[in-house]
């Protein structure tokens, strides 16, 4: 028998579950439609050894310290900076809008 049922092992399923696990003990049972966790963050090796990510890219942020410390318990991270510039009368300016991109105009 379960303490609890939680269906979805995307992000807020996984992570719901591992903390009612983890930290009070519960047993939690959790399913998905899907043979696999981590909902469209899902990656996996091809048969030559090629990561893949099925459901297209995926980039993680944020600001919070603990939020980050919690996660890498769990995997390891790829360094990546994702830069998106707009041409506007032939020049490049960053996207979406900042304080850099008013600068330039």
């Amino acid at each position: 028998m379960f303490d609890y049922l939680i269906v979805g092992a995307g992000f807020a399923g996984s992570v719901l579950a591992e903390r009612l696990a983890g930290s009070s003990g519960k047993k939690v049972l959790i399913v998905d439609r899907r043979p696999h966790i981590g909902g469209n963050a899902y990656d996996h090796y091809n048969d030559a050894g090629i990561l893949v990510h099925k459901y297209g890219p995926h980039i993680f942020h944020t600001n919070a310290w603990e939020v980050f410390e919690y996660l890498s318990r769990f995997t390891e991270w790829r360094s990546y900076q994702h830069r998106v510039l707009a041409s506007v009368d032939g020049r490049l300016l960053p996207i979406p809008i900042n304080l850099d991109t008013i600068n330039q105009l």
